[in-house]
């Protein structure tokens, strides 16, 4: 499945934006700034996010909970 691998249900935004693919999570995070990027909350989602985009066992709840804590602690969500 790969990259293209839908999240769930979609993510909103607080910019009225929307995460459905782990290609939407991972190209959100290379637009942060890059101090956000190197924070530990979100080295861990991008280490989550490439092991579900490679393995189809991954489990998403887990993803998506690191996904939303990640979003939470940047004010995105």
């Amino acid at each position: 499945m790969g990259w293209t691998r839908k999240l769930g249900p979609p993510i909103l935004l607080k910019s009225g934006g929307r995460l459905i693919t782990l290609t939407d999570a991972r190209t959100l995070m290379t637009t942060l700034p890059k101090n956000s990027q190197r924070a530990p909350y979100w080295q861990y989602t991008r280490a989550l996010l490439a092991d579900a985009a490679q393995n189809d066992e991954s489990n998403m709840v887990d993803v998506r909970a690191q996904l939303f804590r990640a979003l939470k602690a940047e004010g995105l969500i």
